[in-house]
């Protein structure tokens, strides 16, 4: 049993030394007691009762991207909304090797525009799995549900429906729907066999004769369109509305085409029927649909389609141009969340303290994240610690931040929550204060040493180096630091709960991963052999080691070793859902033109490749275990990377080419 003892020093001059385990785990509520304060908090615990943390963590996405509107939306729907949604991931070939981002946004929300709420995914997969059930591909399945889906409900375009915006439940009763109905119909029914699917449309065309509204697809890789019950046996990609929207005119909301999407974007889908309203999430696609090639290059830096290869130089160029159009959405999302100071993911809040030291250099600012100590005690007690820690370091350059953790418990910087509250901070220095994203450090003493031996291993790739202060890393491991250089400080009398001893053994332990893989494991570790759990400051040596470091974003060799909060990439590899497991261990190494993985815990890796790691204009081969997994080129493409700036909006981690390989 872990006592639950707080240790404190004076707050003027030195952090709360509490034992690194001050308190137990904390037990989770069970789903029953989290009904009690609202759908949403209900909804969670059974996800993570019913379907574990990947089940919590995608309804914390549906939960963190909500509309207002849906504040209040019944539990049960939720979770079998969740729940239909992975069954579909896992029952159809398509399905199966989707991004996760693509997963969350396109696949699992329970709505996709302002329609009414309802449970339409049992009614819609049981009309639409037999529709589907001999197609091979995605493509296929696609045009057998336009061709036969509103046949079989009875439904067709008219304009006598009661509401534009009508939910499938209310066009099937009418027997009619106009545009928008249709396409929600349709959309419905790709994303109840796992085909990612949105609404597209204008609110205006450019002649100003009205609006139109119409599905996309994921099809073959890329983002696909087609007519709502306006199949057409040549294929996608085809429709009436080609040549209008080929005129649409880019970055006017009025006059472009907007695509539906789930997580917030900064920018809202026009909705012809309620212009006020905002609350729908949307993407600018006008770019795909313009006619004029030359109009293509200017909104994208460089013409190219999801598929089409690309040379080194204008995928670089388009990688900056889509970085600068993520980066305004990102800033424009962000801006209120900065200017409070307080950061919102996965239902919890992160206030911070901020103090700026030098002028910025051309690349821009250094930024420091400095965690604060306490643990399981007051809030009075750790709101003493953070103001403590603010004032405990200054960095000769840079934005120093430190966080004040989001609870109270004993765990205050290694739950899950965490890692999307940082990511999302970071994100916001980096778009809107324009933070060096290859010069972040973290740090942090006692209780928030523990987060540092937590935190780095397991995102390494977000930092340029770290610093852990008189903490104690419960059950985490250094193998992930292989690209991170660590440093570590430990007062020799520290013994409360071995963390002397402890900072020995990772002293050595360091070592030796350095003498077997002399290109990493960069570290310092210094144990003052007369101090305590107070190390009078002396420890501040480390921001000058820290800064003469930055980050390593491709490296030739990533060890990838999951906590037991997993994360979908760590460098530039990715884990698919199934593979994300704790303690799952990744080795990975380019040499020349060839990739090694070594892992006998996954099963397919996604490898998100830039010329920085590999020529892509060179055939690539790839081995797993020793076995052959991969011989060709892999093509630089704009898909590729969308799908990088998605999942990880950092454009020196910007991957050019995408390749997934399975286990052999």
């Amino acid at each position: 049993m872990l006592l639950a003892i707080l240790h404190l020093a004076p707050l003027i001059s030195s952090p709360a030394l509490p034992p690194a385990c001050s308190a137990g785990p904390q037990g989770r509520a069970s789903a029953q007691e989290a009904a009690s304060s609202g759908s949403w908090e209900a909804f969670e615990a059974m996800a993570q009762a019913e379907l574990g943390e990947r089940g919590a963590e995608a309804a914390r996405f549906l939960r963190q991207h909500r509309p207002r509107r849906d504040a209040e939306l019944p539990a049960d729907l939720l979770i079998e909304n969740l729940r239909l949604a992975l069954e579909a991931r896992a029952r159809f070939p398509w399905a199966k090797d989707l991004p996760d981002e693509l997963f969350l946004n396109d696949v699992l929300p329970y709505a996709i525009l302002d329609e009414k709420r309802e449970s339409w995914r049992p009614m819609i997969l049981e009309l639409t799995a037999p529709i589907v059930a001999d197609c091979k591909t995605s493509k296929e399945a696609v045009q057998a549900i336009n061709r036969e889906l509103y046949d079989k409900v009875k439904v067709h375009y008219n304009t006598g429906r009661k509401r534009p915006n009508a939910c499938a439940s209310e066009s099937i009763e009418q027997g009619r729907a106009t545009c928008t109905g249709l396409t929600i119909l349709l959309v419905e029914a790709c994303r109840s066999v796992g085909i990612p699917a949105r609404a597209a449309g204008v609110f205006l065309w450019h002649d100003d004769r009205g609006n139109h509204t119409w599905p996309e697809v994921w099809v073959e890789g890329r983002w696909q369109f087609t007519g709502a019950d306006e199949y057409d046996p040549k294929g996608l990609n085809r429709g009436w509305f080609v040549a209008d929207a080929a005129r649409a005119t880019a970055g006017d909301v009025k006059h472009g085409v907007w695509a539906s999407s789930w997580a917030k974007s900064g920018s809202s889908f026009p909705l012809a029927w309620s212009p006020k309203d905002a609350s729908v999430a949307a993407v600018e696609v006008t770019s795909r649909y313009l006619g004029d090639e030359e109009k293509v290059a200017d909104a994208l830096g460089e013409l190219a389609g999801g598929q089409e290869p690309l040379g080194e130089e204008a995928s670089q160029r388009l990688l900056m141009e889509l970085w600068k159009m993520r980066k305004g959405a990102l800033a424009a999302e962000l801006e209120g969340e900065a200017e409070a100071k307080a950061y919102q993911a996965a239902g919890q809040t992160l206030r911070v303290k901020e103090r700026v030291f030098g002028d910025a250099p051309k690349g821009g600012h250094s930024l420091w994240i400095s965690m604060h100590g306490g643990g399981g005690a007051p809030a009075k007690v750790n709101d003493g610690q953070w103001e403590n820690q603010i004032k405990l370091y200054e960095p000769a350059e840079g934005i120093y931040v430190a966080p004040r953790a989001p609870t109270d418990t004993w765990n205050l910087w290694h739950q899950g929550h965490i890692d999307p509250l940082f990511d999302r901070m970071i994100a916001a220095y980096v778009t809107l204060r324009g933070v060096d994203p290859d010069r972040v450090y973290l740090m942090g003493y006692s209780a928030g040493g523990d987060g540092v031996y937590q935190l780095a291993p397991r995102m390494a790739d977000r930092f340029a180096a770290a610093a852990m202060m008189a903490g104690h890393p419960n059950e985490t491991k250094p193998d992930g630091l292989r690209n991170l250089p660590f440093a570590l400080f430990m007062g020799g009398k520290d013994g409360a709960y071995d963390r002397n001893k402890i900072a020995a053994s990772w002293k050595e332990s360091l070592a030796a991963l350095r003498e077997a893989d002399p290109g990493g494991y960069d570290h310092e570790v210094t144990i003052f052999p007369e101090m305590g759990h107070w190390m009078q400051r002396e420890d501040r040596v480390a921001l000058p080691w820290m800064a003469a470091r930055t980050r390593v974003a491709w490296p030739k060799r990533v060890v990838w070793l999951q906590d037991d909060v997993a994360h979908d990439r760590f460098y530039w590899l990715g884990a698919a859902e199934a593979d994300r497991k704790p303690r799952t261990r990744v080795e990975a190494s380019v040499e020349g033109q060839h990739i090694s993985i070594t892992s006998q815990d996954v099963t397919r890796l996604s490898l998100h490749l830039h010329d920085r790691l590999i020529d892509l204009d060179r055939e690539i081969t790839v081995s797993w275990n020793g076995k052959p997994a991969f011989v060709g080129e892999v093509p630089r493409t704009r898909a590729a990377i969308e799908a990088s700036l998605a999942g990880r909006p950092d454009p020196s981690l910007g991957a050019t080419a995408l390749l997934v390989v399975n286990r052999p």
